[in-house]
């Protein structure tokens, strides 16, 4: 949703064309400013997440009967939480002292370094396995990795470290 503009311009302002110019997946992937205010996203991003679920959440529970929009609303809110706090560790090195001492954070840090490099990789921060089954993942390396299938490398102009972020005509995003 934060790479196209067909949901939400703001978002893919905000994100795309904000975010991942200034965080990139070389030296500037970490922010040494004091005040890194474009590494999480707005306050109301959550509220925003529980609601775009919301239906969801309303349908399962009529569909099976089963009490289900609390639990959903619960797990939107947990998952967010631990978004925002793993993607700020992420790129404020200072923040992440302790949780680099775990090898699940040393490898989430490097998925997501290459989502920075490859924009339309490694969209999952969290949980790299709906990035596998939806055919997003790329390993440390930039190659392609499949669930059935295997690896594939990486365009050769990409994988030596010349790609740079795709630029997005003004037009697109409606200013």
């Amino acid at each position: 949703m934060f790479h196209t503009p067909r949901f939400s311009r703001y978002m893919f302002k905000e994100h795309t064309l904000t975010h991942h110019q200034i965080y990139k997946g070389d030296e500037t992937y970490h922010t040494h400013d004091d005040h890194p205010h474009k590494v999480p996203m707005d306050w109301w991003a959550m509220p925003a997440m529980i609601l775009a679920h919301l239906p969801l959440f309303f349908l399962v529970q009529w569909a099976t009967g089963l009490p289900s929009i609390w639990g959903g609303v619960a797990a939107v809110a947990a998952y967010f939480s631990i978004y925002e706090s793993i993607h700020w560790a992420m790129h404020v090195p200072r923040a992440a002292t302790f949780l680099n001492r775990f090898r699940v954070f040393r490898f989430l840090d490097t998925h997501h370094r290459v989502h920075h490099k490859y924009m339309l990789s490694n969209l999952n921060v969290v949980l790299p396995l709906a990035d596998l089954c939806l055919g997003t993942l790329r390993d440390a390396e930039g190659k392609r990795v499949q669930l059935f299938g295997g690896v594939k490398a990486a365009k050769a102009k990409v994988a030596k470290g010349n790609a740079k972020m795709p630029v997005v005509p003004i037009s697109i995003i409606g200013e």
